[in-house]
């Protein structure tokens, strides 16, 4: 753990305050979860798990809202996409998101197949 540092101007949506947190989601056992053990079809499975527990999350944070999945780049998933919502009138974004690269599973030690 250590201190992170974000240049942000200051405005209704941006403070310069650490404010993140992280969530993985390991699925073990492909076949009994997804009933197959195609790599590339439990990635589109996993994605639409992913974004439904989001838009479950962000519903319960902000009520019945308008919500759109934008593409995006992190360096640690492919694909990764953000979450905004449509609040006060204006689209806010609320979180980024993505499938974890098998190389990041793969340097925690876990297999990805």
């Amino acid at each position: 753990m250590g201190d992170v540092y974000r240049k942000d101007t200051v405005d209704r949506t941006h403070y310069p305050a650490f404010h993140q947190m992280e969530g993985v989601r390991v699925f073990t056992d492909l076949k009994e979860t997804f009933g197959t053990t195609d790599v590339a079809e439990c990635k589109i499975l996993v994605q639409r798990d992913l974004k439904n527990v989001l838009e479950n999350l962000a519903r319960h944070i902000f009520g019945d809202v308008e919500m759109r999945w934008n593409d995006d780049y992190f360096p640690f998933t492919d694909p990764s996409f953000e979450l905004e919502v449509f609040y006060n009138d204006e689209w806010l974004e609320v979180l980024g998101s993505g499938v974890i690269l098998d190389g990041v599973l793969k340097n925690a030690l876990r297999d990805p197949t």
